[in-house]
């Protein structure tokens, strides 16, 4: 898999967090992130021998634009009610 996208609900915070987080990692897919829609805020991860490395904090109106898993433009505030 090269993405999985999860949107982040109080409920369910820790286990996407952290469970999620894991899983994902240990079945290698290539980039994880995780939207906060209560912040507007987009956390990019990706995978790097193995383990997820943080690449960015996008917040609003910032813009994100991916290279990996493929090229994409990102405004986390355009993703929220």
């Amino acid at each position: 898999m090269l993405l999985a996208v999860e949107i982040l609900a109080s409920a369910t915070h820790t286990v996407d967090r952290v469970l999620k987080r894991h899983l994902y990692e240990r079945a290698g897919v290539t980039s994880y992130w995780m939207l906060d829609p209560t912040k507007e805020q987009l956390t990019v991860l990706e995978l790097v021998s193995g383990v997820y490395v943080e690449r960015a904090v996008v917040v609003g109106k910032d813009v994100f634009e991916a290279e990996l898993p493929f090229p994409v433009r990102v405004v986390p505030a355009d993703l929220v009610c």
